[in-house]
């Protein structure tokens, strides 16, 4: 996945640690602050295509297990195709 910071020219590699329809969390081995806006592209297991998500910092701490950093990130706006992408995804989760 793919983290990008608007104004920053900041693009950052990061690894999805869980997702939602509401948000996800990902690790990096940058600090983000809390509030801080960005764009994440990622692509679901089984995805056939990129999602785009406009989102938000609202958690972020340092874990010295794995020495990087954890974000829990808010998304703030996303095209019904990519919520509609998304919710498929959780329901067949929660299916098993």
């Amino acid at each position: 996945m793919t983290l990008i910071v608007p104004g920053h020219e900041l693009i950052l590699s990061g690894t999805a640690l869980d997702v939602s329809r509401g948000g996800m969390r990902v690790s990096t081995t940058t600090d983000l602050p809390m509030g801080q806006p960005i764009v994440m592209r990622f692509t679901l297991p089984q995805g056939e295509r990129e999602l785009l998500v406009r989102a938000k910092i609202v958690l972020s701490f340092y874990d010295a297990a794995t020495k990087t950093y954890a974000h829990g990130i808010a998304f703030t706006q996303y095209s019904s195709a990519d919520y509609d992408a998304l919710a498929g995804f959780m329901a067949a989760a929660e299916l098993g």
